[in-house]
């Protein structure tokens, strides 16, 4: 069964004429608006991001790496806890109000 299907298709494309003067080859790629590829496009279609969007939006945000990882704990309602902020040697007496 699957041979007849490739002897199909085969013949499918033996029978199509090919039109090599219509223009000059060039190579795009389908996953960008410009058609340069780009890693961040082809992470974004093997494993698309199911976060909301402003947690999107978060990391297009030019700040410093520690800044936008705050705003996401934030947003999120995970500040550190006086515990977390105690074990890493900041201020406080562990205790969460």
């Amino acid at each position: 069964q699957e041979v007849d299907a490739w002897d199909a298709l085969l013949q499918d494309i033996a029978l199509l004429p090919m039109d090599v003067e219509a223009a000059a080859d060039s190579m795009t790629w389908r996953l960008e608006p410009s058609g340069c590829f780009s890693t961040k496009s082809v992470y974004a279609a093997i494993a698309p991001s199911l976060a909301p969007e402003p947690f999107s939006l978060i990391w297009d945000i030019r700040l410093p790496l520690k800044i936008r990882i705050f705003l996401w704990q934030w947003i999120r309602g995970c500040l550190p806890s006086g515990v977390e902020v105690r074990k890493r040697n900041g201020p406080g007496d562990g205790m969460c109000p």
